[in-house]
């Protein structure tokens, strides 16, 4: 497909003089045909026409997961994969209730997915990858990991995730991309403050309320006594309740609506519990990029609210390239 030139159009609300401004551009969706992608391109359908950006749409196809198929029928195999693909995903738009035109490209490639994912946002240079996740959980999850996941690890832009029941839940087509209620992380780090631009630019933008939580984690070092853990704990949320508020009021503009909230236990289910409760429209998160044995000892707070949000959730790096300038 021959892709037309983009200009970039002015956004109204997009631009604020109190702060930076959203330059999005082209939108990353890759597609496999089932109907949690397909969810997933109607939602990145519903950004692209808010934001008037343009959509590329990237099929991958994957190596067999089982070695049944030998080296002869290896080729026949993927010729038989490119050839049905090629068939179905210039009719994609169509069936999703997308407009033709807001399409600049489309391919298919082979490989692992997360491999090919990252090399063509990097290719196209995307804004933005949107991504459904078919929430693997259990066994499953163990074994195959989530593609979502390792996409968030290593994505060169922002990652804009949405979990298959988080898509069947939204209304057909109404409101599909309408911000009201943001939910934005923090730990007071510098790498956690990546995130804040983001939520102030959609803020103002969407006219949205911000609430910005920070987690006490519900672990603490293994040498102090129960009784140690409990006052460790309780002097933590004091600590934390006494500074997120002045710290919000020094990150973010006075005409943001913003409010804070300080939670305690696992950092990712309690952020996933409040989102749910708040009726939360968007999580936007930082990810710190852990890789190797830390990440496999620690895990990553932002995989697991990926993999358990209700509702869409933003991932943003400390080092990539933003949609959100200035």
């Amino acid at each position: 497909m021959t892709e037309p030139q983009i200009t970039a159009v002015p956004m109204p609300g997009a631009t604020s003089e109190h702060g930076p401004a959203i330059e999005l551009q082209r939108i990353l969706v890759p597609v496999d045909f089932s109907p949690a992608s397909k969810d997933g391109l109607t939602f990145a359908g519903a950004l692209a026409d808010r934001f008037r950006s343009r959509l590329h749409l990237l099929h991958v196809i994957e190596p067999p997961g089982l070695p049944e198929w030998g080296y002869a029928h290896l080729a026949r195999r993927d010729v038989k994969l490119r050839r049905a693909a090629e068939k179905k995903l210039p009719k994609l738009p169509s069936e999703c209730g997308i407009d033709p035109g807001l399409i600049v490209g489309a391919e298919i490639c082979a490989g692992e997915a997360e491999d090919a994912i990252c090399n063509a946002a990097a290719r196209v240079r995307a804004d933005v990858i949107v991504l459904a996740s078919h929430g693997l959980g259990g066994l499953r999850h163990a074994v195959f990991g989530s593609t979502a996941e390792r996409v968030v690890r290593r994505a060169p832009c922002p990652v804009l995730t949405v979990r298959e029941r988080v898509l069947r839940n939204k209304s057909a087509g109404i409101n599909l991309f309408e911000l009201k209620r943001l939910f934005v992380t923090t730990d007071f780090s510098s790498e956690s403050k990546k995130a804040f631009p983001y939520a102030a630019a959609l803020g103002r933008m969407f006219h949205s309320s911000l609430t910005l939580v920070y987690v006490v984690p519900g672990q603490l070092p293994a040498e102090l006594s129960h009784i140690g853990i409990v006052l460790e704990q309780r002097r933590l949320m004091e600590e934390a309740r006494k500074h997120l508020p002045p710290f919000a009021r020094a990150e973010f503009a006075p005409d943001l609506d913003i409010d804070t909230r300080v939670l305690n236990g696992g950092s990712a289910h309690e952020i996933c519990r409040m989102a749910a409760m708040q009726g939360a429209d968007l999580i936007i998160m930082a990810t710190h990029g852990h890789t190797g044995l830390k990440h496999f000892l620690v895990g990553s707070v932002t995989e697991n609210v990926v993999r358990h949000a209700p509702c869409p959730v933003l991932v943003v790096r400390e080092r990539e390239n933003d949609f959100v300038k200035g």
